[in-house]
């Protein structure tokens, strides 16, 4: 093989690892769990203040009272999923994709399932939201009242 022959292997070479995908960024996700309930005196605990807007718009207003159960925290990278336990079951995390939007918060596509203590899937949905902004969704539970989960994500 001539040294040009070579040379343009080692172009070759060289162009294909300039071309390969960049290291993905780690998404940080926090998710909070509430106990949601309708009580003679309306509640949110004080650790949801920044829900408080969202807690009081249907559907939620079907319960008056908010719990803060836990908080999980979640690493994602793009394209990957992550599992938390809670305490009435499981969530999933799957980040979709990152929409970089010029002067504007990125947007993420999620994708979101929770799974009851049994194991079953009651909630399976794909969202876009806006970076540092929570994600609301929830259930019923018996007895009048209900599973909450807020997601919210930030990406270094």
């Amino acid at each position: 093989m001539t040294s040009l022959g070579r040379l343009a292997i080692a172009a070759a070479a060289i162009g294909l690892v300039a071309f390969a995908a960049p290291a993905r960024a780690e998404i940080a996700c926090t998710v909070l769990e509430i106990e949601a309930a309708t009580a003679a005196t309306p509640s949110i605990d004080p650790k949801l203040r920044p829900l408080e807007r969202k807690l009081k718009k249907p559907p939620f207003t079907s319960w008056n009272s908010f719990q803060q159960l836990g908080t999980t925290q979640l690493g994602l990278d793009l394209q990957k999923s992550a599992s938390a336990a809670l305490v009435h079951g499981k969530i999933n995390l799957h980040v979709r994709d990152v929409i970089e939007r010029p002067g504007k918060r990125a947007r993420l596509q999620l994708g979101i399932a929770l799974d009851d203590g049994a194991g079953k899937r009651v909630i399976d949905t794909k969202v876009n939201v806006d970076v540092g902004d929570y994600f609301v969704a929830g259930r019923p539970l018996p007895g009048d009242k209900g599973h909450l989960v807020a997601v919210t994500c930030t990406k270094p």
